[in-house]
């Protein structure tokens, strides 16, 4: 499980990689530059992004689990997992535990946890 951290400012990138790897130290965790995330991508393959930017049109599908943060903006954060799309208009620890749990097993089965069987 690859989770790539590339948003702004800094500071946050830096601490919530920081506290997913140690939270999870099973996954990989990849702290980068927004600017160099479109060929991060392409070579580690992650499971799931936390970026700065709005997933790119051309792989919608590409990584499975995609998260736009704009820490000052309403919302904060746009989730797209699975083809399931949702807003956070907080976002907290276990929010960021759960969307790594999610994406994790959905790189590991293919199925979102988060779904209700029915």
């Amino acid at each position: 499980m690859v989770v790539v951290f590339a948003i702004e400012p800094r500071s946050y990138r830096q601490a919530m990689g920081a506290v997913i790897q140690a939270s999870r130290p099973h996954v990989e965790v990849v702290v980068l530059e927004p600017g160099t995330l479109e060929a991060a991508v392409a070579r580690l393959e992650p499971d799931l992004v936390f970026a700065a930017r709005p997933e790119a049109p051309s792989s919608p599908d590409k990584p499975a689990a995609w998260v736009e943060f704009h820490p000052y903006d309403e919302p904060p954060a746009r989730v797209r997992l699975a083809g399931r799309r949702w807003e956070l208009g907080e976002v907290e620890l276990e929010d960021l535990l759960s969307i790594v749990d999610r994406a994790e097993e959905l790189a590991r089965t293919g199925r979102d946890p988060g779904e209700r069987k029915g």
